[in-house]
């Protein structure tokens, strides 16, 4: 590495410290202004915050590890995960907002009540505060150490713990003011260096026709490597899990942090704002590494440990001031998402577990206070985890075993009056138990014909789904529903539309029913921007002119109907403030 590369990756350490200083008397004010930027930032830098904090310095290294060893038909993983966020757009974006939470922990206390609902409360606080996190924590340094490791003359350790040391510090100092500033300027220069990246290694890789029909002429690899979807003619494993992938995975209400972004937004139809732009891009993104993970296999067609192509293309491309751009930004998108865990990770233990259970009455500032030191714990402890990592897609397969149980009820909740506490406490219980079972379960027991270890994760999801599910719903109906007092409550406040009959009775019509009849052509008006842009660049990229120009197609009708609904949306939001 040359001068000017340290210079760079210096000069952006510099800035995250500054930003740390001097929003620092700002998010001490209270928890509102730690945790949400007291809501008052614009539509605009929560979009970018949104992106920035979905990729991590583990996201590009995954993508061209899935791409060499599965193929483009794996990408479906990433892409569906759009799916919560298209119809965030429509309905989640607007509800959360409505809600005025500070945590999706709290939710269950809005939506439910009594003992349940206050465990209910501590368990996910405890998933998402300290799990969660520390998975993700340990995952994206792993991702970030492998490109250190090969990249840098830095011991890996001593590099990781000066970074974590730098996130820890604006993001306790600065709160949520510092992690969003951070994230537009770890933005711009993520997405523009990567983008450089990818152009200038099919460049010198020859052109993508080059690059194209030299995988087609590896064996090892050929044209199953560059199909998009599975053959639907034969109906074989490769079409289950992708049916898997679409009937069962995506289910979410886009909780997690991004429902942190959606309640800071000032109103509703600057959720919106931020969640339809965030879906877009997401659509899109993944399909810029996918580039760098087929030349890699042209330019590294033998390499076993394909956790190490990215960057390996990286040095083999890029020269002086190129490469130390590349590497901070690596930096800013692991510094990203560590600072988003931290923050997000400390409200849960602060407020849903610290305020809740143990000192309910102290000022504001004790808060703060509490929330400084529980991020401090969680880096500690997201680095112990860290040195235990030894795949990122491993650790990603784990936590989906967790969280994707109880995705379905997440979902029903906002419009099934009958939901309640016990139904989402059996989905959590269950996903825990399944997901340390199927851990520890011989890989050489025989189940539906083949050994454990050979079976695909998509169909051990679906095991886990198929038990854990209609076991919630036994218990639902096994259990009292919550009082007609609480859900008029909710009914009043969130207006989500949905099965709520007897409550919808009590309490009357009200306006601005997130889900109505027009809801599901609004989502697929979503669907067809969003999926039909990505499948353009897909088919751009694959060099297929006629599948290209339909996508693009599809995708500006689909761009036509958002932008009507958006229309009406936002002559409604008006007449409302």
């Amino acid at each position: 590495m040359h001068t000017l590369d340290y210079a760079i990756i210096a000069a952006y350490v510099i800035f995250a410290i500054g930003v740390g200083l001097y929003f620092s008397r700002k998010a001490a004010k209270d928890s509102e202004s730690f945790f949400l930027g007291g809501r008052s930032l614009p539509w605009w830098a929560i979009c970018l915050s949104m992106i920035a904090t979905s990729f991590a310095s583990d996201t590009p290294i995954w993508v061209t590890e899935v791409t060499r060893k599965d193929g483009l038909e794996r990408m479906w993983w990433v892409i569906v995960s759009v799916l919560p966020l298209i119809i965030g757009i429509f309905l989640f974006s607007r509800l959360w907002r409505r809600t005025n939470l500070i945590t999706d922990a709290q939710f269950f206390e809005f939506r439910y009540e009594g003992k349940p609902a206050a465990l209910l409360r501590g368990v996910r606080a405890c998933y998402g505060g300290i799990l969660q996190n520390l998975l993700t924590i340990g995952w994206v340094t792993f991702g970030m150490s492998t490109v250190i490791e090969v990249l840098t003359p830095f011991d890996q350790l001593q590099a990781i713990l000066v970074l974590m040391a730098v996130a820890l510090f604006y993001a306790t100092f600065s709160g949520f003011y510092g992690v969003v500033t951070t994230d537009v300027v770890q933005f711009f220069i993520t997405m523009g260096s990567m983008f450089a990246l990818a152009c200038i290694a099919v460049s010198q890789a020859g052109g993508l026709e080059t690059v194209l029909t030299g995988i087609r002429a590896n064996p090892e690899y050929g044209e199953r490597t560059l199909s998009i979807f599975p053959d639907f003619s034969t109906f074989n494993s490769d079409v289950l899990k992708m049916l898997v992938i679409f009937g069962l995975v995506w289910w979410s209400d886009a909780n997690g942090y991004n429902m942190q972004r959606m309640t800071a937004c000032r109103n509703e139809r600057d959720a919106i704002r931020a969640t339809l732009f965030y879906a877009i891009f997401q659509s899109c993104r993944p399909w810029l590494w996918v580039v760098v993970g087929l030349v890699s296999i042209v330019v590294f067609p033998t390499l076993t440990e394909h956790s190490k192509a990215y960057p390996m293309v990286i040095n083999e491309y890029l020269g002086i001031g190129l490469k130390g751009l590349l590497i901070t930004a690596f930096l800013a998108a692991f510094m990203s998402t560590i600072d988003t865990h931290l923050n997000w990770g400390a409200s849960f233990l602060t407020i849903d577990l610290y305020k809740r259970f143990y000192k309910k009455d102290a000022d504001e500032r004790h808060y703060v206070r509490a929330s400084k030191l529980f991020m401090v714990l969680l880096m500690a402890a997201g680095a112990l985890i860290a040195s235990m990592v030894q795949s990122v897609s491993g650790v990603m397969e784990w936590l989906a075993y967790l969280m994707i149980p109880g995705g379905i009820a997440s979902v029903l909740r906002w419009f099934w009056w009958r939901i309640n506490a016990y139904t989402e406490l059996t989905a959590l219980a269950g996903g825990l138990i399944g997901g340390i079972l199927f851990k520890v379960l011989d890989p050489k027991m025989v189940i539906f014909g083949q050994p454990w270890g050979d079976l695909a994760w998509e169909f051990k999801v679906a095991l886990l789904v198929v038990i854990v599910f209609p076991l919630s719903l036994v218990v639902t109906f096994l259990t009292q529903p919550v009082s007609q007092k609480k859900l008029e409550a909710f009914y009043r406040k969130v207006r989500p539309g949905g099965v709520w009959g007897p409550i919808r009775e009590s309490v009357g019509p009200l306006s601005g029913s997130a889900l109505n009849a027009s809801s599901w052509l609004d989502v697929i008006g979503g669907v067809l921007l969003c999926y039909g842009l990505s499948l353009a660049i897909a088919y751009a990229i694959l060099l297929n002119g006629p599948a290209c120009a339909a996508c693009l197609a599809a995708s500006t009708f689909g761009g036509f109907l958002v932008w009507k609904w958006y229309g009406k949306e936002t002559i409604r939001l008006r007449e409302s403030e």
